[in-house]
């Protein structure tokens, strides 16, 4: 009878474990079926994102050519714009020696008086052929002024003919290089929307990945645990099964004994044993577990000066009582150096053409100009001065004066870090000139 109960209670313990291993199963499937909802769900938020960034490209392509086309234009307005700034600064130059002549002629007039020179001229022929020569000589030159009055006439008409163009071509700068600004603001935006975008799809990108290499980490361990125990339950119940067919055998030799006892009790009444009935002395080791194991889930990790030039060649300066131009504006063009010193000094010429001009320019407005440099004055460098522009020339803002002969001015062009300046340098006075405001 106790052999009987120890394997029925054997039987009942491998029963009972069996119970673990389904419950073990069942919460990792439901764990890993959450999982791929995740990471589907994920892969679905990646493709919206994906599609997000090939649309702001192609607006980042789209701006990208706007502003190219806007370049090349306002490339093409600014050589439009300097030739005619050049031009309207020869005119200028053209039309104040011509006056310097008419002013001459009109006061050799009023000195010499013309009326009675050219009477004294006919009056004093020494023959009609010779008269008629001097007026022949008189009335050509009385055509030559006029001549030159109806030329002073048209080159200051052609002036203001060039100034309204200029204008014009100075708006429509200004209105392009306001576009181009908006255009580069727009596409910076873009630009960084986009990197928050490419960012965002990255970590999100990682996340999924990382999730997924856990989640199948977390099966294969699953998966493993869940063989491991399967194998220990098939070796339980073959344990099981044969303790079972062990005792079912001990307890037949057991009655085939007892039988084989009261036969003979029968044969010798006289003495009687009663049979020893073998003892069972192995029972079933329970090696069933149920645990489990778990590896946690990684932390991602986180993502020399040249020689001077000699002096060029400028009219006698002015008294410095020059024309103050204040009130006139810029229309030189933006990112040039005539268009800084306009900013920082407005007092000089609006139309005093390109900087090695200016010096010539300066004069005729009245302008002191000379080769000693103040604080506040403009220096002028003249065509390939001091390395600057070959073709145009140069012209700065002295901002101060060193004990050494040297001084230090500001200045501006687009060959500068800073177009718009302020761009800072040292250099020898030798050479130079200077425009001064008083």
């Amino acid at each position: 009878m106790k052999k009987r109960a120890l394997a029925a209670l054997l039987v009942s313990t491998l029963t009972l474990a069996t119970a673990p291993v389904t419950v073990f199963a069942d919460t990792f499937d439901q764990q890993i079926q959450e999982k791929n909802d995740k990471i589907a769900d994920l892969q679905n938020q990646q493709a919206g994102a994906q599609s997000q960034i090939e649309t702001a490209e192609a607006e980042v392509a789209a701006v990208n050519g706007k502003i190219q086309d806007l370049e090349a234009k306002q490339t093409k307005l600014t050589d439009e714009t300097l030739k005619l700034q050049d031009e309207i600064a020869q005119l200028k130059l053209r039309i104040a020696k011509r006056q310097e002549k008419i002013n001459k002629q009109a006061r050799d007039t009023q000195v010499n008086g013309s009326a009675t020179t050219y009477l004294d001229a006919v009056l004093g022929s020494s023959s009609i052929t010779d008269m008629v020569n001097r007026v022949q000589a008189m009335s050509t030159l009385v055509n030559a002024n006029q001549d030159l009055l109806k030329q002073q006439q048209a080159d200051k008409e052609a002036v203001e003919s060039n100034v309204k163009e200029n204008e014009a071509k100075i708006k429509e700068l200004n209105e392009s290089q306001t576009e181009l600004a908006e255009q580069k603001k727009d596409i910076a935006n873009k630009q960084a929307e986009l990197e928050v975008l490419k960012a965002t799809l990255a970590a999100e990108e990682a996340k999924t990945e990382q999730d997924k290499k856990t989640l199948q980490k977390k099966k294969a361990e699953a998966e493993a645990e869940a063989a491991r125990i399967k194998a220990e339950q098939e070796k339980a119940e073959k344990a099981r099964k044969a303790e079972a067919a062990r005792q079912q055998k001990l307890a037949a030799q057991a009655a085939a004994e007892a039988k084989e006892q009261e036969k003979q009790a029968q044969e010798s009444k006289p003495v009687q044993e009663t049979p020893k009935a073998p003892e069972a002395s192995t029972e079933p080791e329970d090696n069933n577990n149920t645990g489990s194991s778990e590896t946690p889930e990684p932390t991602p990790t986180p993502d020399p000066e040249p020689t001077p030039d000699p002096e060029p060649e400028v009219p006698k300066p002015g008294d410095g009582n020059g024309i103050d131009h204040s009130g006139s504006g810029n229309m030189y063009p933006w990112g040039q150096c005539t268009y800084y010193v306009k900013m920082v000094a407005p007092w000089v010429g609006t139309y005093w053409g390109n900087g090695a001009d200016w010096a010539y320019s300066a004069s005729a407005d009245g302008y002191r100009v000379d080769g000693t440099p103040e604080v506040g004055s403009v220096v002028v460098f003249a065509a390939g001065q001091h390395g600057f522009s070959a073709q145009y020339g140069h012209v700065g803002y002295v901002e101060s004066v060193n004990g050494d002969g040297t001084f230090t001015f500001s200045q501006g062009g687009m060959g500068f870090a800073s177009p718009t300046g302020p761009n800072y340098q040292t250099l020898s006075a030798s050479g130079l000139r200077f425009i001064h405001r008083y």
